[in-house]
């Protein structure tokens, strides 16, 4: 599974990120091979992108850290009223097709609310208002009811509710609401998605890390996302 999951990451480190200098984010996927508690040592997965590490590398975790075990889900059974996100592309009439489906646990309701860019991925996260699990070699559909930063203009007086939300109490008068209606091909992989502590971080692990840096250039992590423990690490995408 390539790095999809950026964009809860993005939520998840939101406020730890705020006591950081405005240092960048990155957001790396990674196999852990060792972690004493405070450091994990990370062996990075086979890439495409030149740029990408090619050495083991290690970040260290923060007081303010949050976990996020990753399991494999599917649509059935999800309610209306759910949330949700979305990885997306979108096509050139506007069209939302999901490459990943997330399942977030009540206790992570709101993360990420909003309709906004991780890098060239557009991210989708809000309430399920409708879903229709994709059938056996066809695809199905997930309707997300979100709230937004502000309404962009589209010409023809058409809108479009983006931006990540703020939480209620600090929302600006700008910010809005929006429906989006996101085709689920069956090959859509869907993920659960459950708080956790850094008892989840065992060696084997594949780990999504979100890092920056301190003001002495050491890399951490404000949110880490587990997966299960894998034997080999997958090919290149």
């Amino acid at each position: 599974m390539r790095i999809r999951i950026g964009f809860l990451l993005a939520c998840v480190a939101a406020q730890t990120i705020a006591a950081q200098a405005a240092a960048p984010v990155i957001r790396v996927k990674a196999k852990l091979t060792a972690f004493d508690g405070q450091v994990m040592t990370l062996a990075p997965l086979p890439s495409k992108d030149a740029s990408a590490k090619t050495e083991n590398f290690t970040v260290s975790i923060l007081p303010g850290t949050r976990y996020v075990g990753s399991d494999k889900a599917s649509l059935d059974g999800v309610k209306p009223g759910a949330y949700a996100g979305a990885a997306v592309t979108q096509g050139k009439d506007g069209s939302l097709k999901a490459s990943d489906i997330y399942l977030y646990a009540e206790a992570l309701r709101g993360s990420g609310e909003g309709r906004f860019f991780e890098g060239e991925r557009l991210i989708i996260n809000g309430a399920v208002s409708v879903v229709q699990p994709p059938a056996p070699g066809g695809a199905g559909s997930l309707t997300l009811h979100y709230r937004g930063a502000m309404l962009s203009g589209l010409g023809r007086g058409k809108t479009l509710c983006e931006g990540r939300a703020s939480p209620p109490a600090y929302a600006s008068a700008l910010a809005c609401q929006g429906d989006a209606v996101i085709a689920v091909p069956a090959t859509a992989p869907v993920s659960a998605l459950t708080p956790g502590d850094k008892s989840l971080l065992v060696p084997g692990s594949l780990v999504t890390v979100a890092m920056t840096k301190t003001q002495d250039n050491k890399d951490v992590t404000p949110g880490v996302i587990v997966e299960k423990a894998i034997a080999n690490p997958p090919a290149p995408p």
